[in-house]
């Protein structure tokens, strides 16, 4: 597949970010679910800590948008259903990450079936979500709503910043990159090549890298 770049026109590049996020959140539900049919018992560390990464992903991407994307976006739109899902969702999420971290500790008790069934339950509320939020910040509406190109930068430059400085980058980077297609893994997110090619395979993933053999893809 050719590789793809960035879209030049700044109104686009929220919806370019979010989508491609939202992939990796995708992504990792459906690698979580298939594993969960038959769970690596002999294994179970890391794929609860696989588990983990991606519960927690969502959860810091979600509070980077209630942080600095909604805000500045209800200048002049309405993303007060976003909110109430993101509720709905974290509530959902924190019994996932409840059930994980006490099945860490006591993995003789990890009740594959019943994190299963949870998971099956959160699918339409998340997917729905991720779907909806895409199309709601599509370049055109940012343009019809008459939010100042520069304004639209800052903001851009606000979330990257937030990212960068919130959340556990041992969890959510390697997560981040190892659910990024080749296609373009050297375009989003933006980073420079000694991050995307040593820094992040070689440092960050190092930690957790037995968590990553559930990826679907390379780490850089």
């Amino acid at each position: 597949m050719a590789a793809q770049t960035a879209p030049t026109d700044t109104y686009e590049l929220l919806q370019w970010n979010m989508i491609n996020a939202h992939e990796t959140f995708k992504l990792g539900y459906d690698t979580i679910l298939k594993h969960l049919e038959t769970p690596p018992k002999d294994d179970l560390s890391n794929f609860l800590g696989y588990c983990e990464a991606w519960a927690q992903s969502i959860e810091s991407h979600h509070a980077s948008e209630e942080e600095v994307v909604f805000p500045f976006l209800n200048g002049k739109m309405d993303f007060s259903g976003e909110a109430k899902q993101h509720e709905a969702i974290h509530g959902s999420l924190e019994k996932l990450l409840d059930m994980i971290v006490e099945a860490k500790s006591k993995p003789a008790e990890f009740d594959a079936p019943k994190l299963r069934e949870m998971m099956t339950a959160l699918k339409e509320p998340l997917y729905t979500h991720l779907d909806e939020e895409v199309e709601h910040v599509s370049g055109a509406r940012l343009k019809e709503a008459q939010f100042a190109e520069r304004d639209v930068k800052v903001m851009l430059d606000r979330l990257n910043a937030y990212a960068k400085s919130h959340g556990d980058p041992f969890l959510l980077v390697p997560f981040m990159r190892s659910h990024t297609p080749g296609a373009i893994k050297d375009t989003w997110p933006g980073m420079p090549w000694i991050l995307r090619k040593v820094v992040v395979p070689y440092m960050l993933a190092k930690r957790h890298s037995g968590y990553w053999k559930y990826s679907p893809y390379s780490m850089s």
